[in-house]
């Protein structure tokens, strides 16, 4: 099973869903896909949606998932993480009014850089990422609460 998470953030993401549905009907994807998509509508009867699911039920599918397909929150990727998943993250984007700034590129790139998941960029194409999500073997993730924070920090101190 594959599991897609959309965040909760109050906009809509429907970019990975377009290209996800292209890899279904080529035949790429013949998993089951479920999908927390928050506030995105979007028309499919190729996925299962689910607007919100509640965190205990959400942490099972996270369990049942061979795959996860995620925004690029913080959270979404830590607990994938911690729980030894591969994980394909995608940032949501200022100019497509997915988001009001561009932070999940930030994201994005040091949860890439530390090799704990693979990075679907705007340029990058969806079946070569899947196919590649097949042999990734994501480093085992360290919490480095310091780091972290001090991330965080200096991101928020930049608005």
């Amino acid at each position: 099973m594959i599991l897609v998470l959309l965040g909760t953030f109050p906009l809509p993401f429907d970019r990975p869903l377009l290209e996800i549905e292209k890899a279904i009907e080529k035949g790429l994807i013949k998993e089951e896909v479920i999908v927390q998509n928050g506030h995105t509508l979007f028309e499919t009867e190729k996925m299962t949606l689910r607007p919100f699911i509640p965190l205990n039920e959400l942490l099972a599918l996270y369990d049942d998932a061979d795959l996860i397909i995620s925004q690029a929150g913080t959270g979404s990727f830590i607990k994938g993480l911690r729980k030894n998943k591969k994980i394909i993250g995608i940032a949501r984007l200022a100019k497509y009014g997915e988001s009001v700034d561009d932070h999940q590129i930030e994201l994005l790139n040091e949860f890439s850089q530390a090799k704990y998941i693979l990075p679907w960029r705007e340029e990058d194409d969806f079946e070569s990422i899947f196919l590649e999500s097949g042999n990734f073997e994501p480093k085992p993730f360290i919490s480095d609460n310091k780091k972290i924070t001090e991330f965080l920090t200096n991101y928020i101190d930049s608005i």
